[in-house]
């Protein structure tokens, strides 16, 4: 496929106390395929020697391609971080790239050629997903080949949110002309791809694009903590948002679909108001399922099982 014009790509790579890991995501930028790169790293606020690490790699390769950066003294959200960093890159296309991941040599010219080729604003991929223990496995296993959706994937990505979000590369400015990362959330990628879906299409490229590490401390593991998760009621935002959105009955099923699923994750973590509010919402989509008596009840009765849901939630992500 032709590349016309050789678009640029802006690599924003976001750092919070990822010492270990982060030059190995700094140096999968400068080993792309794809020239027409350039860089904007931040870090987050970091206590540890983050920092140092960054500086290192910027004293060694600074002067190999177009380099930005920014250290905050504190930590601050991370959908703000991002944002302002974005509006100081001049990228065709945009990449989010978390310090602890690092990229397929060839993830920028796959998907830079996709996009040019396409009437689609957002590109993903297959992702190798990292253990600690040393085992990895790929995002979408064999069996999802020629299965996985594309073009028109707003349903999809409602009911099961079936995108790995490390792999996207965003048309620079779709993401702007949607606002952005919504600065009032607590995550952004559930969201952003919401958002980006809804009004355009989306082309997978059949390869591994990101090695993505899922480590202990891995936001998407607070997603259901026991009783506080800070991220379930943006969750909730993102779904109100969706409520408002649908188009089709089609698109209605996937939300009936996704409010349940939060309901009972949110339940068995203990976090029963944000459980209300999913239920909440849920019974303005009639009609209801058998489930949603049953959760109802247990949201009234408040029945914690939030520790042993805690016990096999990291069996299952182990």
């Amino acid at each position: 496929m032709k590349v016309p014009n050789f678009p640029l790509v802006s690599v924003i790579c976001t750092c919070y106390n990822q010492a270990g890991y982060i030059t190995q995501a700094l140096d999968s930028i400068l080993a792309q395929t794809y020239e027409k790169v350039e860089v904007f790293v931040i870090d987050n606020g970091s206590w540890d020697d983050s920092r140092t690490q960054i500086q290192k790699w910027i004293e060694r390769n600074g002067k190999k391609l177009p380099l930005k950066y920014h250290f905050y003294d504190r930590a601050v959200n991370y959908c703000k971080a991002f944002n302002a960093a974005v509006s100081s890159v001049r990228g065709d296309y945009l990449v989010d790239l978390a310090a602890d991941d690092y990229l397929h040599p060839n993830h920028l010219a796959r998907a830079v050629a996709c996009l040019t080729n396409s009437s689609a604003k957002v590109y993903f991929s297959n992702a190798t997903l990292l253990f600690p223990d040393g085992s990895q496995k790929a995002f979408y296993p064999d069996i999802y080949t020629g299965k996985v959706p594309e073009g028109d994937v707003f349903a999809a990505v409602v009911q099961r949110y079936v995108l790995s979000t490390a792999t996207l590369v965003m048309d620079t400015r779709s993401f702007l002309k949607e606002g952005g990362y919504d600065e009032e959330l607590a995550y952004e990628d559930f969201d952003i791809l919401i958002r980006l879906s809804r009004r355009y299409h989306f082309v997978y490229g059949d390869e591994i694009g990101v090695y993505k590490r899922e480590l202990p401390g891995s936001l998407s593991r607070q997603q259901y903590q026991a009783k506080h998760s800070v991220l379930l009621p943006s969750t909730f935002r993102v779904c109100e948002k969706i409520y408002l959105m649908v188009a089709d009955n089609t698109e209605l099923e996937a939300l009936k679909f996704r409010l349940l699923h939060e309901a009972k994750h949110a339940l068995a973590s203990a976090n029963f108001d944000v459980a209300g509010n999913f239920l909440d919402l849920y019974s303005k989509l009639p009609p209801p399922a058998p489930g949603y008596f049953a959760f109802r009840l247990w949201q009234q009765v408040r029945l914690d099982l939030s520790g042993w849901y805690t016990w096999w939630r990291e069996k299952q992500l182990a």
